[in-house]
């Protein structure tokens, strides 16, 4: 298994945590932007246009379309939830992806 499948799998895991009513003390929003920011950092997502673009694209589009699932009796809010703190992590890869395209570009011979 490699890390970004990894960090990919604790980013899941981070989000549903959060849902947790006994675990909102902890700062998963955090966690989970930290998590993002090392998975996009890292480089191994985002090496191709369309993949950036699918990363841009998830990360405005998730937490809008996960608030579509309110309306689920009993678990549509749950997963809800859950959805919405994967978008926080993916929101940390694109921010990231950015920050790296950004310093492929302007720093020369660095890739």
């Amino acid at each position: 298994m490699n890390s970004e499948r990894i960090l990919m799998s604790l980013l899941v895991v981070v989000a549903i945590l959060a849902t947790i009513p006994q675990a909102m003390g902890v700062p998963w929003g955090i966690a989970l932007v930290l998590l993002g920011l090392v998975t996009g950092g890292m480089g191994a997502l985002g090496g191709s246009a369309a993949e950036r673009t699918l990363i841009y694209v998830l990360a405005i589009a998730l937490p809008t379309f996960s608030d579509s699932l309110d309306v689920i009796p009993t678990i549509g809010p749950w997963v809800n939830q859950v959805l919405d703190g994967i978008a926080t992590g993916v929101q940390g890869v694109a921010v990231a992806v950015v920050v790296m395209a950004l310093y492929g570009r302007i720093m020369p011979g660095s890739k």
